[in-house]
């Protein structure tokens, strides 16, 4: 059923369509606020409202705009899952060229589909572990809620990862500080703790402390995944 992305409260339609191309939106019973102001606004205006946290626009992606039936993943975000995975994996790819020849890696002399190969083991296993983790805390730390769907935890952490496509700038322009990356992953922690906080109703400090374990999780798979393999020098870990 559609949400109010102001109070979220379930509304019975979002608007209605006079004609192709006249709506009216639909006014919110319990707030007199439109049920969802983002039908009308473009993908500028929601992606400017995801970087400030605005909790109207999760509400607006996870409930309006994502179908409220079945098990699965929606196809367009599970292609945005894989395009994150294969953005990560160039990421990483291009922080080992640009630190092994400080650090006299053993892994940059590989072929370069071995090295290619690996990194997107890795990232595919990170976010595997990731989202396992998450959803073990989700149980922990609420063991009563029956109800939760795990494939729109799943999505809500997709959609509320955008941040990490900003690691673009550090190819553009060349960036070679680590504090840049760190700076993104807490736009992405922020951005992910909030997603959860609206889908799962829940206040922003346990959201946090199941992103903590969830990121704890994945610092466990990937120290695993490169034992396992017998990589361990320091470039590959400066480069994670």
């Amino acid at each position: 059923m559609p949400t109010c992305v102001e109070c979220g409260a379930s509304v019975r339609d979002l608007y209605t369509q006079y004609s192709k191309d006249n709506i009216r939106l639909t006014s919110c019973e319990k707030c007199n606020r439109f049920a969802d102001k983002y039908i009308e606004h473009d993908f500028v205006i929601i992606f400017i409202d995801m970087l400030l946290l605005k909790p109207q626009v999760y509400r607006h992606l996870l409930f309006n705009r994502i179908t409220q039936s079945g098990n699965g993943i929606e196809p367009h975000v599970a292609r945005f899952a894989i395009l994150l995975i294969l953005f990560e994996v160039y990421i990483k790819w291009f922080r080992l060229e640009t630190y092994y020849t400080d650090y006299n890696s053993t892994f940059a002399p590989r072929p370069l589909y071995h090295q290619y190969l690996y990194i997107l083991a890795l990232c595919v296993f990170e976010f595997v572990a990731f989202h396992g983790f998450i959803r073990f805390a989700i149980q922990l730390l609420l063991p009563q809620s029956k109800n939760i769907r795990y494939n729109y935890v799943a999505m809500a952490l997709v959609i509320s990862s955008f941040g990490k496509m900003l690691l673009i700038l550090m190819v553009i322009w060349d960036y070679k500080q680590l504090e840049y990356s760190w700076l993104v992953g807490l736009i992405v922690l922020a951005s992910n703790t909030e997603a959860l906080s609206v889908y799962l109703g829940i206040s922003d400090l346990r959201v946090f402390i199941i992103m903590v374990i969830g990121i704890l999780g994945k610092f466990m798979a990937q120290f695993a995944f490169t034992f396992v393999d017998g990589v361990s020098d320091h470039t590959i870990w400066i480069s994670l």
